[in-house]
């Protein structure tokens, strides 16, 4: 069944990552608002959409749609996917789900309250090596996840206000790998980190499964050179190694048991389905077509908001944060 959707936000993301995918997509674009009028127009001259608005609640009013996918920026996507749902309408944020953990919450309840779906663009779990990955951790063979190193780095963009959660280097840009430590090992039990300048993270995990993990983040490194290693180690002569989110390898003891490598050219190393893209949103549509919640829902990804909170209070007390104590 086709969804009828409306789309939030018309800036530079969602041109490039998220109306490209539409076509692909058992909906049908009805709408698209953005403050800017002359973005809205063209992203629904290029895509489809016959109405254009710059208020988001006369859109809702008006269009009444099935659904709603949200591409703002951060500060918006909790007030947003709430106004969505109040609407009637499933949402789609693009992460994170809201810029606080108390935030996620509230986006959390309305999803409850109404019954409707809300889910948040983690893009991670859904690209194909990272899926094949946690196949191969859940499997007997892997035996038990022992230890998650993750190093993950951006240029240098941002700003070290740790105050401005929008702009923030952790938050705006690391949410992705918080949200990646926990798809691969499971929830976190304690936390522990340092920073120097809220530019550069180092940061130990302990997860509740028994596992520990590291991750060091930076925004100290260039955009120009992709930076994205993961190395997850199981029982004896088990472990994996995934680069830059496409090209993953499973061993087991000196034999490759399994790898994930696609055979094409990719334009600056992006993929709509390699980066999870195209998988985000062809979940989010069949989960509301077969009526069931998706992966990645509200009520899964609001903890990587409190994770992002616990590496926050860790830094600013020098104290492990411990998650059950946690507020």
């Amino acid at each position: 069944m086709n969804i009828r959707l409306a789309a939030i936000g018309a800036g530079r993301l969602s041109s490039r990552r998220i109306y490209p995918n539409l076509h692909l997509l058992p909906v049908e674009l009805l709408a698209v608002c953005d403050l800017d009028r002359g973005l809205a127009s063209s992203m629904a001259s290029r895509f489809g959409a016959k109405a254009v608005y710059t208020d988001h609640k006369r859109l809702l009013e008006e269009i009444r749609p099935d659904a709603v996918i949200i591409c703002t920026g951060p500060e918006g996507h909790e007030k947003l996917a709430i106004d969505a749902m109040e609407a009637g309408a499933h949402a789609y944020t693009e992460k994170p789900p809201a810029v606080t953990y108390a935030g996620a919450k509230a986006v959390q309840e309305t999803a409850r309250r109404t019954g409707l779906i809300c889910m948040t663009g983690f893009k991670k779990r859904f690209a194909p090596a990272y899926v094949k990955s946690k196949a191969a951790i859940d499997s007997a063979e892997f035996g038990k996840l022992n230890l998650l190193s993750i190093d993950y780095a951006a240029g240098p963009t941002y700003d070290n206000d740790p105050t401005n959660p929008t702009t923030q280097f952790l938050l705006d840009f690391c949410v992705h790998i918080l949200d990646l430590s926990r798809y691969l090992a499971g929830e976190v039990a304690s936390v522990y980190a340092i920073t120097t300048d809220h530019l550069n993270y180092a940061v130990n995990l302990r997860f509740e499964g028994g596992a520990i993990g590291t991750v060091a983040l930076s925004s100290n490194r260039d955009w120009t050179v992709s930076t994205e290693k993961v190395e997850i180690t199981g029982g004896p002569g088990q472990f994996i190694s995934v680069e830059n989110s496409i090209s993953m390898v499973r061993h087991s003891g000196a034999i490759i048991a399994d790898w994930h490598s696609p055979n094409h050219s990719i334009s600056v190393g992006d993929s709509m389905v390699e980066t999870g893209f195209a998988g985000e949103l062809e979940e989010f549509c069949n989960a509301i077509n077969e009526k069931r919640t998706p992966r990645s829902s509200i009520s899964e990804s609001m903890g990587t908001l409190k994770l992002y909170e616990m590496i926050m209070a860790s830094t600013k007390s020098g104290q492990v944060i411990d998650a059950k104590s946690f507020a």
